[in-house]
């Protein structure tokens, strides 16, 4: 038929094996720890502690460890059911039974059959409803008495929990699909060791942009860091390639600490780190995109748990000689700084400009597989410069050099694979390296404004005439030459510029990296946070109100045959409050419409509890119901949020001298009825401190005390009238 031509579509279904049978493993919750205690707390040490070769000592304490656990904690072969686990005893023989009776029933067609299977089959309805409404009160139950099954049967039902990871050719015509964990491992092994940068590459390390005075000779640890880090540690089940839970290494703590002080202070005097704490396992995480594809996943680390023990002492002690020695544009992985003070801070310098009708350009690069490209070699020597000492410059080495990874899907692991560049990541001391590699990229820029997240730069400057444009430019060039002496990679096509500006005649500079041009766009995601080029924050309140509201629907769905909303509250307040309320410090500065439209999410959540749970006994009222549940207006609840940041700001909470410049407090002469507490000079409703200390002034500051702790503020801020 020419007028209905015939529609043919071809795709491609992966098929996800399943695992009949996983391997044995420990049962740690029928351990017998007591015995595990004694078991250690009786061994001869002494030999041990005679012991100088760092790796026998690890080594040893290691199978000492696990000798405890193979002979006081059992193991069991966990088979994997077609039932959910739920169902009970008497309903899995009732289905088989009616199953068989089927079976009976088709093959010889008597009605005998027939007859029984009719009746198995209304007692398997029945038992099925029993069932499912114990498990469903268990669950809803479970909130407030054990909510780490509350938290994973919420995890079952809105993630992609399937045992295996299916993996799809780079083949346009006939994909093929990769299903075996064997084969999935391999292939996420390769991809991975392919990812880090030749160990021959040469470099000309600019000496000239690092100085430093000081001099961190050696390191000593006492039994009180230990303690300390060992207290750190999350008693969790899981472990590393060595088997032994960090569980068990916080429970035996005390015994535990003199033999790790002996293997810390003989590996950092003799600059070696135990081999068998350099081994890891890779787990691939999905970043986004499409989960069939290899490179839409990043490696994870999971370390040794007495190899975190002594990188948690050892990041202590470097975080404190580096702490006052990185750049305060730098935003990631500092306690004291984050996603708000990165964006406040950009905020603060750009939007002044642009609300008197300027422009500022800014430019977003982005670098590829920046952890996985960090030179060995150049770090020590970054490192060096910074005044550590030799031997623990050789120690440094050893920890980053020949580092066995491998693998792992379900529970088949790859082959193993070093890692000839890069710092691990899952490590404790893998942020802190690379912060200390990139430091020193401030130094190149010279006339724009620049700020750090980690990996993440921003580039920009204000733009009044075609020469800033070029000045801009000879930035980027001098951020591009950076990259390439430091053996970085930048990605031309991920990289953007946006111009913020509300004017309709802009400069449209072209900017260009290396003989790339630079990709304009009208709106970037800026940590999280949508910024457009006139700030209004249309997109990001667009996006977090569409995934809040995905996100509401699902969890009303899951909740649905709950008997008390209290579980439905909860999991609003995890899953949604939270996407709403992210980074809203930057972007409160929204109009009412706007905030209407934030507010509409709450708002339906309130009408499923009152359709749900009060069944019509009073009538709706949005603001009533709320104050039975001891929720607040999210408007509300943003202006708490701005107001303790700047409570955060003043009182060195948030480490961010940029920051703490731009507040100016308003001192008078002589008293007056009127209190004003800040002095704001020029008011910017969309510069986040700005804006805040404005709004502070308008609500009576007589009532709010910045002297006292961040838990009396937020009570006097409850207690304001306006709240």
């Amino acid at each position: 038929d020419v007028f209905h031509p015939p529609f043919i579509v071809q795709f491609y279904l992966p098929f996800r094996s399943r695992v009949s049978c996983m391997p044995s493993n420990y049962c740690f919750s029928k351990g017998d720890y007591m015995s595990v205690y004694r078991f250690i707390e009786n061994f001869d040490w002494c030999n041990v502690l005679a012991m100088s070769d760092v790796d026998r000592v690890s080594e040893t304490l290691t199978s000492v460890v696990k000798d405890a656990i193979d002979s006081c904690v059992p193991k069991r072969t966990n088979k994997i059911s077609i039932y959910p686990n739920w169902f009970s005893k008497e309903l899995k023989v009732y289905l088989r039974k009616k199953e068989h009776f089927h079976r009976l029933f088709k093959n010889t067609g008597s009605t005998l059959w027939y007859t029984k299977f009719s009746i198995y089959r209304a007692l398997a309805k029945k038992l099925f409803k029993r069932d499912k409404r114990l498990h469903r009160d268990s669950v809803e139950n479970s909130l407030s008495r054990r909510p780490k099954m509350f938290w994973q049967f919420v995890k079952h039902h809105t993630r992609d929990i399937s045992q295996g990871i299916c993996l799809r050719d780079d083949v346009v015509n006939t994909p093929a699909y990769h299903s075996s964990p064997d084969e999935v491992s391999n292939i996420f092994a390769d991809y991975f060791s392919k990812c880090y940068s030749s160990c021959h590459q040469s470099f000309q390390p600019g000496d000239d942009k690092i100085s430093c005075h000081d001099f961190l000779h050696s390191v000593r640890v006492d039994h009180v860091e230990i303690a300390e880090a060992i207290r750190k540690l999350k008693p969790k089940f899981s472990s590393g390639v060595d088997g032994i839970p960090s569980f068990i290494i916080k429970g035996c703590g005390d015994l535990f600490i003199p033999i790790l002080k002996h293997i810390f202070n003989l590996s950092l005097s003799s600059g070696v780190f135990p081999s068998l704490w350099k081994k890891s396992v890779i787990v691939p995480i999905l970043k986004s995109g499409d989960a069939s594809v290899v490179t839409n996943y990043r490696p994870v680390s999971l370390l040794c748990g007495f190899s975190k023990v002594f990188e948690i002492v050892v990041h202590t002690r470097m975080l404190f000689y580096f702490r006052q020695k990185l750049t305060p544009l730098q935003h990631g992985f500092l306690s004291g700084r984050s996603v708000q003070t990165n964006l406040c801070t950009f905020l603060d310098f750009c939007a002044p400009c642009v609300s008197n009708r300027g422009q500022v350009d800014t430019i977003y690069f982005d670098m590829t597989k920046a952890f996985d490209k960090v030179s060995h070699k150049l770090l020590l020597h970054k490192l060096f410069l910074y005044g550590l000492s030799p031997k623990l410059c050789e120690w440094f080495q050893s920890y980053l050099s020949l580092r066995p990874n491998s693998v792992r899907v379900v529970d088949s692991y790859s082959y193993s694979y070093f890692s000839t560049s890069g710092v691990p990541q899952g490590s404790i001391l893998g942020p802190l390296l690379f912060l200390i590699f990139i430091n020193d990229i401030v130094s190149c820029v010279q006339s724009s404004q620049l700020l750090l997240f980690a990996d993440d730069i921003k580039l920009f400057k204000m733009i009044h005439s075609p020469v800033d444009c070029d000045i801009l430019q000879r930035d980027v060039s001098c951020i591009s030459q950076w990259c390439e002496q430091n053996l970085l990679l930048l990605n031309p096509a991920k990289t953007k510029v946006l111009s913020l500006c509300r004017r309709h005649v802009l400069f449209n500079f072209t900017y260009h990296l290396d003989i790339m041009p630079i990709e304009r766009v009208l709106c970037v995601k800026d940590l999280g946070v949508f910024i457009d080029s006139a700030l209004s924050f249309r997109n990001h309140v667009s996006f977090v109100v569409g995934s809040s509201m995905r996100v509401l629907g699902t969890i009303s769905r899951l909740t649905k045959n709950f008997r008390k909303p209290y579980c439905l509250l909860q999991l609003y307040k995890s899953l949604v409050r939270s996407r709403l309320e992210f980074a809203s410090v930057i972007w409160n500065s929204i109009s009412k419409t706007q905030a209407m439209t934030i507010e509409h999410v709450q708002k339906r959540l309130i009408r499923i509890v009152y359709d749900r749970y009060f069944e019509r006994r009073c009538y709706y009222n949005y603001e009533y119901i709320l104050r039975s549940f001891s929720l607040t207006p999210l408007s509300d609840r943003r202006t708490i949020h701005d107001f303790v940041f700047l409570h955060k700001v003043v009182n060195g909470v948030i480490d961010s001298p940029p920051l703490l410049s731009k507040v100016n407090f308003h001192v008078n002469f002589r008293n007056t009825r009127h209190l004003v507490c800040f002095d704001v000079r020029s008011p910017c409703c969309t510069s986040p401190l700005s804006r805040i200390q404005t709004l502070y002034n308008s609500i009576a500051p007589v009532h709010l005390d910045f002297c006292t702790s961040i838990s009396l503020y937020r009570l006097q801020l409850n207690s304001l009238a306006i709240y």
